[in-house]
This record gives structure tokens, sequence and C-alpha cells, in this order.
């Protein structure tokens, strides 16, 4: 095996033109923030350290991928829920066995490759060629200190793939293996069920008070008071900024000025045409026929006939029996090369033959509309509105920076309000339900924060969606609680009867699949239940789209034999479904034939993927890997 990975890896490290790294392997290089120290390493390989410098620099261009990426969405319970810091350091431990085992076979990466991978690289060019300025700018900011210890870390990666490549492409996919993966996806089936339906069953079910509080006893987790906050919060609204200012007649002169450009209502033209359709895939007699037919169209026109009319009668537009009218269109409306013709004739002239992939036109222009620029006194009231809408949201900026300086000197919201002679609100004890019907709360941003918020946390500044800004103090949180069963003994009934329900619906679905010597059709009509039948379809569910046929179902139908029940009644969207494989429909040879090399590619990326997994499972086990938990805490 290792001859053949070896083979294999060299054979593609030789061709590898990279147009970017991976992601997951540019975690590398020497960062400086726990630099000078003597701290212990984040993890051995080998009696060879993961520095916490090398982790820091892996970890942060993590962080800062997601930052990107997630946007506002970004937080760091996010990314503690994703577990960005254990895969941060798997990924260097995986990088390392896997660069010792690639020196173990010879494997380089050979400098015209590392070249050709920098240079060909989208995020190191401008204008389609490598950018020398920008290369060295990028480095920099991904945390390499020279461009050196980039190429380095790229001769790395490319020696890493090529062994992860040479691993997953040494696989052999048999003839066999093709065909039963066809088999088995192409294969079709028609489904039979009798779904029964809970609600159905519902008066046969009775729930006494003894039922009931034994639901609630192992329920109670379902009874919960909801979380409620008090909170404070001052908001710095721009549009009531907005109500005492004003804007001099000279500043919106000078915006008009500034802007006379932007107040251009471009030229307008009106035209009606005649199409003659074309497909793309017209043939060399179809089109001919189709240009000997708008030539006659247009010598009719020629000879003085009405062009309105002949649209009525020969276009095959839908502006036909408009007589091809198109109304008013500005420049860019219009296909291209319809566009160029229109906007290059005068008034009351007829195109020649003008081609476009819908087909041959000819087109008639009744009227032009120039250009017109709006004026002052049009614009006026726009601009003034601009102005001061401009001029209130940088108030509202300055007066949130202003009070994030106070409440860095106060030591509540309401004496740093105070100082800044802003009002402070005060909610009641709020529900989040309750709050999206609270004006203090309206806004998602700001009912998103105050709930995350623990009562004595640092009052933060949101900027809410409408361009408020808003300072947030929790000042109490009230945890759920157990409501009593008194207070809830009405619910509990209700949920207690819904399950009785749902679990007296499968016992009689599960009866149904039990029963013998009686068709689906006496055993629906027995219990009074629905029967469903499938079209043929195939284990993806393509050729049925029936809501009853959902992911759970297919997948314990396709590996039932025809004629048989499946082993157990499926919960579907109706209710519980007693279901039987009716018929087994083979796929075609033909169509074998045409997907066989699809279906070869598959198999050999799922065979790859597991001989990687398989063979990393291996180094890992032949590795000595000490995981420093302690120190890992410290990020």
């Amino acid at each position: 095996m290792l001859e053949s990975m070896r083979k294999h890896a060299k054979s593609w490290v030789a061709k590898i033109i990279l147009g970017g790294i991976a992601l997951s392997f540019v975690l590398w290089g020497v960062g400086d923030y726990f630099t000078g120290g003597n701290s212990e390493p984040v993890a051995t390989i080998n009696d060879t350290p993961v520095s916490n410098a090398e982790f820091y620099q892996a970890y942060n261009r993590q962080i800062n991928y997601y930052r990107s990426m997630l946007g506002k969405q970004y937080s760091k319970d996010l990314i503690k829920s994703l577990n960005v810091k254990d895969n941060t350091l798997q990924t260097i431990i995986n990088r390392r066995v896997m660069l010792n085992t690639a020196t173990e076979l010879g494997l380089t990466a050979p400098n015209a490759v590392v070249l050709a991978t920098v240079t060909n690289n989208p995020s190191f060019q401008s204008a389609g060629e490598f950018d020398p300025k920008r290369y060295q700018a990028l480095t920099r900011n991904m945390g390499f200190g020279s461009e050196q210890d980039y190429e380095n870390d790229v001769r790395l990666n490319v020696v890493v793939d090529a062994l992860q490549q040479a691993i997953v492409g040494s696989v052999h996919v048999s003839d066999a293996e093709i065909r039963e993966r066809f088999d088995r996806e192409y294969e079709q089936r028609v489904l039979v069920a009798i779904v029964v339906d809970p609600v159905s069953v519902m008066d046969q079910v009775t729930i006494s008070e003894a039922d009931a509080k034994a639901w609630y006893e192992s329920h109670k987790g379902d009874y919960q008071s909801p979380l409620r906050i008090k909170v404070n919060t001052v908001e710095i609204d721009p549009n009531a900024l907005a109500v005492d200012m004003s804007v001099d007649e000279s500043e919106i002169q000078a915006a008009y000025d500034a802007k006379k450009g932007d107040f251009v209502e471009a030229e307008q033209r009106k035209a009606r045409h005649i199409l003659i359709k074309l497909k793309s895939d017209s043939s060399e007699t179809e089109r001919l026929a189709a240009r000997v037919k708008i030539e006659a169209v247009q010598a009719r026109i020629k000879a003085g006939e009405d062009f309105s009319k002949i649209a009525k009668e020969v276009s095959e537009d839908s502006t036909a029996e408009k007589g091809g009218d198109l109304g008013w269109f500005k420049p860019g409306a219009m296909v291209s090369g319809f566009d160029q013709a229109v906007f290059a004739m005068e008034k009351g002239s007829v195109s020649g033959i003008v081609e476009t992939q819908f087909g041959y036109h000819l087109i008639q222009l009744d009227d032009i509309r120039p250009a017109t620029t709006k004026s002052y006194a049009e614009m006026k009231d726009t601009l003034r509105v601009g102005l001061l809408q401009s001029a209130a949201n940088n108030e509202a900026y300055n007066l949130s920076q202003n009070l994030d300086d106070a409440l860095g000197m106060e030591d509540s919201l309401k004496a740093a309000a105070d100082v800044l002679n802003l009002k402070m609100n005060s909610s009641n004890a709020v529900s989040l339900q309750e709050a999206e019907l609270d004006p203090m709360f309206t806004d998602v941003e700001i009912r998103s924060k105050a709930f995350a918020t623990l009562p004595g946390q640092p009052i933060e500044i949101v900027e809410a969606s409408n361009g408020s800004f808003v300072a947030l103090e929790v000042v109490e949180r009230i945890e759920p609680d157990t409501l009593p069963y008194e207070d809830v003994a009405a619910k509990v009934k209700a949920n207690a009867k819904v399950d009785a329900a749902n679990k007296k619906a499968r016992d009689i679905a599960d009866t149904i699949r039990t029963s013998s010597g009686k068709s689906l059709d006496q055993l629906a009509q027995e219990y009074g239940q629905a029967k469903y039948i499938s079209k043929p379809l195939r284990s993806n569910g393509e050729g049925d789209s029936a809501s009853w046929l959902s992911r759970s179902l297919l997948n314990r139908a396709f590996s039932t034999a025809s004629g048989s029940w499946v082993s157990q009644s499926i919960k579907v969207a109706q209710g519980y479904a007693a279901v039987r494989v009716e018929k087994t429909i083979a796929p075609a040879t033909d169509a074998f034939n045409g997907k066989k090399e699809e279906i070869r590619k598959e198999v050999e990326k799922a065979k790859g993927n597991v001989r990687f997994a398989r063979f990393m499972a291996s180094v890992r086990d032949r590795s000595e890997i000490v995981i420093n938990q302690r120190e890992l805490e410290r990020f």
C-alpha cells in the first residue's frame, strides 16, 4: 500500500496547481501573542510540542473566518457551540501526523508547485494578474511574519494534500460495486400503507386524574413559567432628534448642486415590434424559414402597409394583440441587440431586421422623450429630509459615544443618562413572548440582547435596525420555575390524552402489520383508516412527493423485501403507518450504461474517504498524542 500511496502522491504533486489553500489546513505559523513566556504546550505529538503561539495563530484565524462569514450573527456562544477550539487543535494534530507520514514516504513539494500555488491564488491577484503588493499585505494580515513563512506553509500544505489525495486515489472500484450502487439508487418501488390517525381514536381514550398527575410528574419540564426579565433602557432615536433640527437653504442648494447628476431622468423611447421566433438550437432550415418570413413582412411594410396591423396578424409575441406595442422604456430595458437598434433610430422610422436570442425583429419607433433633469424645486423637500436625517444620524451616533464614555465613569445607567440629560425607561417583568408586544422590545436585536444578558454584566449600547442606539441594563432575571399542577391541569390532561391517542394509533398500526389472511382494503375498512398507494419511486423519494412518504419510511421500506411489511409502524405526518412493499421495479440496463462513470466516481470518492478516515485513525493510534486540557482552557 505504501508504494501505491507514494506513486499516487508524486503524480499528484507533479500536476497540482491550486487556486487556494483549503481552510482546514491554513492553520500554521508562529504568532507573538504568547511568546516570551514559559507556558506549557497545548499538546504534544510524539514528544513534539504544539506551542501556545502556534495554536493561537491557528485558532485566531478560524475565529476571524467565522467572524467575517457570520457578520452580525457572530457571537462567542455560537463559536463555543461549534466546538471551534477543539476542532482547531484536532486539525493541527492531524496535520502533524500526516506530515510525519509524508516525510517517511519521502514526499516533497517542488518549488515550481509552490510558486504556481501562490501566483494562481485569486486572493493575491489584481485584474487577473499576480499582485506582489497585495500578496505581501494579505500574508501579513493572515498572521505570517513574511512571504517566506507563508510559502513554507504552502509547501507543507501541498505535501499534506498530496498524501491525502494519494490515499483517496488508491482505491479500486469493481464493476460489481458500481452495479450494486446503481441498482440500489435507481430501483423503484411501489409502497402501500394504512395510516392510523390518532385523532380518529381520540374518543376511545380517557384520562383519569391519576393519569394526568402521573403525566405531570414525568413531564414537569414541559410546564415551566417563562423566563422573565426587567430592564432599563436609554434610547437615542435619530428621528426624535431630527424634529428639533433644521437645515439652511444654502445647504440644500449645495446638496442639489453636488448631486445634480443623480437627478437626471434618462431618455425614454416608445416603440412597437414584430417578432418571428427562433429557438437557440434551431436548425439551418428553420432559421432560413424564419428569415424568409420576416423578409416578407419587411416587404409589406416597405410597400406601405400599417405596422401595427401586420403585427396583430403575424407577430409571434404576447404584444401582437396590441399591435406590437412595447410602451415606454429606458436604455438597458431590452436585450442588447434590440436596445442598440431602437436607441439608434429616428422617430417614426422602421428598423432593418434585428436578430436577438428570441428571433428576428422589425421595430417601429413611435416617440421619444428626451432626457431631463429634475429641478431644484422638485428635489428640495427630498434633499431637506435627507440632510436632516443625515445630521440626526450623526448626532445620535455622537450621543451614543458620549453615553458610552459616561457609562465608564458612572455606576449606573440612570446616572450616565442624567449626565447627558437623556431619559431612562424601565420595563415590567416580561417574558420573551410578552416582549414581542412591548414597545421597548420591538427591535429583534434589542430583544435578543436583553434575554441573553445577565444582571450585573457591563451595559452595552446596541444599534437597532431602525438606526436608534439603545443602552441596555438588565436589572432582574426571573428564571423559569415549575408551575403548580392546579394551574396547568387542563393542559396536562390534553397533552396526556394526545400521547395516549398516539400510542393507541401505533398499537392499531402494529396490529394491522401482523394481521394475516386479509387484504389491505379489508384492513383499512375494518379499522376505519385511510389507505395510501405510492407511485413508483426511488429510495431518495424521486417519483412521488406525497407527505406520508417520509425519509424514515423510505429508508425502512427500501431495506424490506418485496411483498413484505416493514418491520415496525412508522410515524408520519398523518399518523402511524403500517407499510408494505407492494412491488419492486428493477432499473433498465440502458440507464446503467449512461450512469456508469458518474456512479464510479461517487463510489471511488466514498471508498476513498473511508480509506482516508481509517488511515488517519491508524496513524493517530501509532502516535503518542497528549492534549493539555488545562492549557487549552486558557483560550
